[in-house]
């Protein structure tokens, strides 16, 4: 049973996130023939995330003027990103990092 969760999740929610992390990668790393094609092609890939990344390996990857990989830099991301959102909550649930200031203990009038 184990096994098949786990092979659900790389199936449903892991490699479909590494791919659209390196398509995202890949627009913001490369240049394009216009700065307003990587612009939309950004916007796509946050906003339709599963359709904008199909649409980008089909047709935006011929689009790109420069050809900059791209691998590297997703690969540091899949490991440097967790480590950061581990860190920062151990942080926070030992009262280290604080996003609200402490309220007064007393309120002076």
């Amino acid at each position: 049973m184990a096994l098949l969760m786990l092979l659900g999740f790389i199936a449903l929610i892991a490699l479909p996130s590494v791919l659209w992390l390196y398509a995202l990668a890949d627009v913001i790393r490369n240049d394009f023939h216009h700065l307003s094609t990587k612009i939309v092609w950004a916007i796509v890939l946050c906003l339709f995330p599963p359709l904008g990344m199909v649409l980008y390996f089909l047709v935006g990857r011929d689009q790109r003027v420069t050809f900059y990989p791209v691998g590297r830099l997703v690969i540091l991301c899949m490991f440097l990103i967790p480590v950061l959102m581990i860190v920062a909550y151990f942080l926070f649930a030992l009262g280290h990092l604080t996003f609200l200031p402490e309220p007064p203990k007393t309120i002076q009038i």
